[in-house]
């Protein structure tokens, strides 16, 4: 039975909901990248010139572009290079990286230390979940990236707009023997996955992404995404080991949610024989990637 207090509650996020999409929306030109990249019919000309209308953009991509983590052999001197050298899917993830870290600097200093744990975890499913898809060669489209850096973005809201009901959730989840979702319904009467996609409606996401952000704690629920989202939540299992999480380690996960498992269930090709053994390899190919970090945050 709802009760009006529950009621309430869902109103007044759905209420913030609308005001951030009015506050802190990405930039038009975000949304556009977005969405040509994911649809294919972007020309690159046309991705030059929305990233070019941001100097500072352009500025902190050319940097990553010349950094060590791409190794290449000659300076990236301007977009359309970065463009040709990189792929346009790569650098729409640089710009989607760019621009939440971005947002999320801008936000309010009281949450900096939870928004810096959000932040690095979310980077860090995000290039876990890309390496997940090269090594096991999953038909991803390169969407697994941007899928993971924006999986929990409903966590966002909670920690900005309603910091003392967050604070409960964690004091509920640290309690022992409720999950996060759990947590967060018992207090907003809404969690963060309903709240993701809300927002990621609002700002005209593409649906895989949508998808990423509804159904990463429940894959098999995706309706045409499943694959996709099987990743994400792979890459989230892999990274709360890693000290890299943003809290659900703490409750001590189900058994059967190993991360090998939830891959496994939706690529039955896929055989994992010593999944912890994988799970060192991945990470020893995650460290390695410590100058993404250096460069993005």
């Amino acid at each position: 039975m709802i009760t009006a207090a529950h009621d309430t509650a869902q109103r007044d996020v759905r209420s913030e909901i609308r005001r951030i999409n009015d506050v802190v929306p990405f930039p038009p030109a975000v949304t556009e990248i977005l969405q040509a990249v994911s649809s294919g019919d972007a020309t690159l000309a046309r991705i030059a010139a929305l990233i070019g209308s941001d100097p500072a953009m352009t500025a902190k991509i050319l940097h990553v572009a010349n950094s060590p983590f791409y190794g290449l052999r000659r300076d990236v001197t301007d977009i359309p290079q970065a463009l040709r050298m990189l792929g346009m899917d790569e650098i729409g993830h640089l710009v989607l990286t760019y621009q939440m870290r971005s947002r999320l600097q801008s936000l309010d200093d009281r949450q900096r230390g939870t928004l810096e744990r959000l932040w690095r975890h979310s980077v860090s499913v995000a290039v876990t979940a890309r390496l997940l898809a090269e090594r096991f060669r999953l038909p991803t489209e390169g969407k697994e990236y941007t899928a993971g850096l924006l999986h929990d973005m409903g966590k966002l809201v909670i920690i900005q707009h309603f910091p003392e009901q967050y604070r409960s959730v964690e004091t509920l989840v640290e309690s022992g023997g409720i999950t996060d979702l759990e947590a967060e319904k018992q207090v907003l009467a809404i969690d963060h996955t309903e709240i993701g996609k809300q927002l990621g409606e609002r700002w005209r996401l593409p649906k895989e992404y949508l998808d990423a952000m509804q159904y990463h704690h429940r894959p098999v629920a995706s309706p045409n995404f499943a694959l996709l989202c099987a990743v994400v939540r792979s890459a989230d299992l892999l990274t709360e080991g890693w000290d890299s999480g943003i809290g659900e380690r703490s409750i001590g996960l189900d058994p059967a949610e190993d991360w090998s498992t939830v891959l496994s269930e939706h690529v039955p090709s896929i055989t994992v024989d010593s999944p912890s053994a994988t799970a060192d390899d991945l990470f020893a190919s995650f460290e390695e990637h410590s100058d993404l970090f250096a460069s993005m945050m």
